[in-house]
């Protein structure tokens, strides 16, 4: 891709739009599923918080923090939000024409300076999202039928929390819904971050790489119950050793729920990493589908899911910023991946 950044993906009908943040301005890139560009040749640099796409819309932050709203091809800049500098931000559509953006701000209070969440809908005043008392070190929203799945990261020096809260847009107006910490964890920090999926049927799952205990680390796959419910279910994806941050995405394809990951390769100090595609089965259980190749250490993942069936994931390695489409070859069940572009 022309800049070397974490990229967003926003699926159109024969593609999708790769949008890199050139502080604070989306620079998109069509890649077509017919006709694929070639690989740039010396990218530039590019801010390496990602923007996020909802719709027609991209939020992307600049280095001061604050996020600026526009089309996807940059038209209609317009100052939205004001988040805390170096953070992520994230997006979806909420109500089938509204957008709702969440994001990170810091508020003081008698306790000091405390990281929030916030959330907003078009162009009304944002909410604050998180409950008094709680934090959040990072946010994801995803839409669960005509409303919103916020979750919520509160990683601490003592332990980590996830909080899971549904969302509604109703007459006009933000409704929050009850805020529940589905999990609780071991001790994080403010690099500590996961991602929530909806899949077709059943319950919705958030996804945390974390460690279990002062031995092993692994991917903490929560269940998440509609409404959500205090202290949910937790199956463990183990990793060969931690890793911070240890990234993870995912996106859902008509009855399959994918996960890409970056994982230690093994469990000796300074293992080289790898990126593992996945799927969660309705149990909560990771299946691995396929290993991408990757130039160096991999990072700054994206993935989403397009009408055909297909996977986009997008990367940062050594070598510069990619997107790979992939396909699936079989059943989910005996499922693997075919590269088709790269």
């Amino acid at each position: 891709m022309p800049l070397k950044s974490a990229a967003a993906l926003g699926v159109r009908p024969d593609g999708v739009d790769v949008v890199l943040n050139d502080d604070g301005k989306p620079r998109t890139t069509f890649v077509s599923a017919a006709a694929p560009p070639t690989s740039a040749d010396a990218p530039g640099t590019g801010y390496a918080v990602p923007c996020a796409v909802a719709g027609d819309h991209v939020f992307c932050p600049d280095h001061s923090g604050a996020v600026h709203r526009s089309a996807r091809d940059g038209s209609g800049d317009r100052l939205v939000a004001s988040s805390r500098s170096a953070s992520h931000v994230t997006a979806t559509v909420v109500g089938g024409t509204h957008t709702a953006l969440s994001y990170l701000a810091s508020r003081q209070t008698s306790e000091g300076w405390v990281s929030e969440a916030w959330i907003g809908v078009d162009d009304d005043a944002p909410v604050r999202l998180s409950e008094d008392g709680s934090g959040a070190t990072a946010v994801t929203l995803v839409a669960r039928g005509a409303s919103v799945l916020a979750m919520s990261i509160d990683a601490r020096a003592a332990l980590t929390t996830m909080h899971a809260r549904p969302v509604a847009f109703e007459g006009g107006h933000l409704k929050l819904g009850e805020d529940a910490v589905v999990f609780v964890g071991g001790p994080g920090d403010r690099r500590t971050a996961g991602t929530v999926m909806v899949p077709a049927n059943g319950p919705a799952w958030g996804l945390l790489p974390i460690a279990k205990d002062a031995t092993t680390f692994g991917l903490a796959i929560v269940r998440i119950d509609d409404p959500p419910r205090v202290d949910e279910p937790v199956v463990w994806s183990m990793y060969p050793n931690g890793l911070d941050p240890a990234p993870v995405v995912a996106a859902v394809s008509g009855a399959t729920s994918w996960v890409a990951r970056v994982l230690p390769r093994d469990a000796s100090p300074g293992s080289s990493r790898v990126l593992e595609l996945g799927v969660v089965e309705p149990s909560g259980d990771f299946t691995l589908v396929s290993t991408v190749p990757t130039s160096g250490r991999p990072g700054d993942l994206a993935l989403v899911a397009d009408a055909q069936g297909s996977l986009w994931l997008a990367w940062v390695d050594g070598a510069g910023s990619w997107v790979e489409r992939l396909q699936c070859t079989a059943p989910p069940a005996s499922a693997s991946l075919q590269a088709h572009d790269h």
